[in-house]
């Protein structure tokens, strides 16, 4: 440094230390894509170092079970498509045909996911306001997020169409290409609905705000699977198996060569997969579009994101109206459910309600248990139980009305660990203000049980009694389901509130993450031996009278006291559960610390 005529000399300073280094590491780190995904990885693997042992035995377990699920998957779709193929004449189109069908509805499964994903992780995520004001270009951060919404809405794909895929190459005896060629189109199959979903969204927060979209698509899901269920019984995809069962041989292959439109990505992949399992050569130019297409499709959104990014996140911070919340004659419909609840109970049941109905990502699972119990009679009325014929008829009638106890439980549970389950944890942060309340622990238990009891009641009922009277069950039956179902829904409920209770989770944002973590999967296994001890306990009885019945005769005072008893213990079992569950819930969440301590 010159100073008049002189120079000076500064000592250097000294070279960065390995502190220094690392941080700046970091910090370059921390403006790549890689460095913007590297907080969510650390946070899963953080969150495993830290977890007790009960709860790595837990995850475990149910990775374990997941993986046999896979695993079952995998078998069944090996010996549906080997069925297919074997199929004379008409296998190989008939192999196509399938592998067209699941390629397609994979596809607007990962279309409808990605829209409702890139509307969390683009506008409506916790972590934007810091991400967004860090240094870093929107390039960065578009793609970082892009792959973000890919993982999240594109695990099905991994979990239901990789089976798909080894199942076929088993099928075909397929070599060594046809695994490569799957690799190779794999990314393209993923991109194509990713980019999708983000345009849609993208475009669709414009106009309106993005919480009330997520909301309408979360509706529009659970109609659009209710309508494709139905669409799918319709077609009766099981009659592609007998060519009996058309009218003539022109009628079958009619109904094969239905077309799936070839400017698509599931009719891209199907042909290339297609012609490995045939050892055919290579369709260049469907790979060739599957390809350019997953190019073309993620530049168009990011330009569009980069368009109309800043006003869509600005219209996704409006909050909506708590209209139907404010409604007088719902404040009284509340004070005359709640009138016979102590006063404290009934203001939590009153908060409850109108926190449910406010929120429409909570309200519209009604339509997703309304569609369960739609699809569980169908399936039920879907039973071949025409194939029993004679004296003995009536008697497989009843078995099958029996055996439908199973369902009815196993759907108890599933709706259970949704409403009831999550309870304790929507509290959230909040939970600080009813534990220093004046409120006891089984206070406010009861008062999370009762505004959803009444509904699993009726959910229970009407599956017991609609299903038996389908399967043209005898009244015994019918009356026995209607008490099993019952006592069912009040077990389940105590023992969903209870283990909600013992393991609550006060930072989920999401209470279906909370009922999809391994204390909830924990619960279902539960739900579900307590379901099959109840109907041992039943086995019995029911068989006791049903054979009684066919053979017409009466019971005697001692076979009617062996009817009774095992009843009153199946009734027993589930009060005992109940109280059970309910107490050491009780204790546990009043003896754990506060969340924010």
């Amino acid at each position: 440094m010159n100073v008049g005529d002189h120079t000076v000399t500064q000592p250097s300073a000294p070279g960065p230390s390995a502190q220094a280094r690392a941080g700046l590491g970091k910090s370059v780190l921390g403006q790549s894509v890689l460095g913007l995904l590297w907080p969510r990885l650390q946070s899963q693997r953080n969150r495993w170092l830290r977890a007790s042992r009960p709860e790595r035995i837990t995850t475990a377990f149910f990775a374990v079970l997941g993986v046999l699920f896979w695993l079952g998957l995998l078998g069944l779709l090996g010996w549906l498509i080997t069925a297919f193929h074997g199929v004379e004449v008409f296998g190989p189109i008939l192999s196509r045909k399938l592998l067209e069908l699941m390629m397609m509805a994979l596809f607007f499964l990962l279309c409808f996911s990605n829209v409702v994903t890139a509307l969390s992780t683009f506008y409506l995520s916790d972590d934007l306001e810091l991400v967004l004001s860090l240094p870093i270009s929107r390039t960065r951060f578009h793609f970082a997020r892009l792959i973000d919404t890919v993982i999240q809405s594109s695990w099905m794909l991994g979990f239901f169409g990789v089976p798909i895929f080894l199942a076929y190459g088993y099928a075909y005896d397929a070599p060594l290409t046809f695994y490569l060629l799957v690799l190779a189109v794999l990314p393209g199959f993923v991109a194509i609905p990713a980019a999708f979903g983000l345009s849609v969204a993208t475009g669709l927060v414009r106009f309106f705000p993005a919480r009330k979209i997520r909301e309408g698509l979360v509706l529009g899901g659970i109609l659009i699977l209710i309508v494709g269920f139905v669409m799918l019984r319709a077609i009766r995809p099981e009659r592609l198996v007998n060519a009996e069962s058309f009218e003539s041989v022109a009628a079958y292959v009619a109904e094969l060569q239905t077309p799936v439109p070839r400017l698509t990505p599931p009719r891209w992949i199907s042909d290339v997969l297609t012609a490995a399992l045939m050892d055919r050569p290579v369709p260049w130019i469907e790979l060739g579009l599957l390809i350019s297409g997953a190019i073309a499709a993620t530049g168009l959104a990011r330009w569009l994101t980069g368009a109309l990014y800043d006003e869509g996140r600005a219209r996704a911070q409006e909050a909506s109206r708590p209209r139907l919340a404010r409604a007088g004659w719902l404040d009284r419909l509340i004070d005359l459910y709640t009138r016979p609840l102590p006063r404290v109970m009934a203001a939590i049941v009153a908060k409850d309600i109108k926190t449910f109905v406010r929120n429409p990502a909570q309200w519209s699972q009604v339509f997703l248990v309304g569609s369960i119990i739609v699809i569980a009679l169908i399936s039920v009325s879907s039973l071949p139980v025409d194939m029993f014929r004679g004296p003995w008829a009536p008697f497989w009638r009843n078995l099958f009305a029996f055996g439908a106890h199973a369902l009815v439980g196993f759907i108890i549970a599933a709706v259970a660990a949704r409403f009831q389950f999550t309870a304790v944890s929507t509290e959230a942060r909040a939970f600080w203000i009813v534990r220093t309340g004046p409120i006891t622990a089984e206070q406010l238990l009861w008062a999370k049980v009762w505004p959803t009891l009444p509904p699993l009641i009726i959910v229970g009922q009407i599956l017991s009694i609609a299903s038996t009277m389908i399967l043209g069950a005898r009244p015994f039956l019918v009356v026995v389901s209607s008490l099993t179902a019952l006592g069912l829904s009040l077990a389940i409920s105590g023992l969903a509130v209870g283990m909600g209770a013992i393991y609550p989770d006060f930072k989920a944002d999401n209470a279906s993450r909370v009922a999809a973590g391994p204390a909830g999967m924990l619960f279902m296994v539960l739900s579900t031996l307590l379901t099959f001890l109840v109907v041992v306990l039943e086995i019995a009885p029911v068989w006791l009278v049903i054979s009684a019945e066919a053979g017409d005769r009466t019971l005697g005072p001692l076979q009617w006291v062996a009817v009774a008893v095992p009843l009153l213990m199946a009734a027993g079992v589930c009060v005992a559960v109940t109280l059970i569950a309910m107490r050491r819930g009780a204790r546990s969440l009043w003896a754990r610390e506060l969340p924010n301590s």
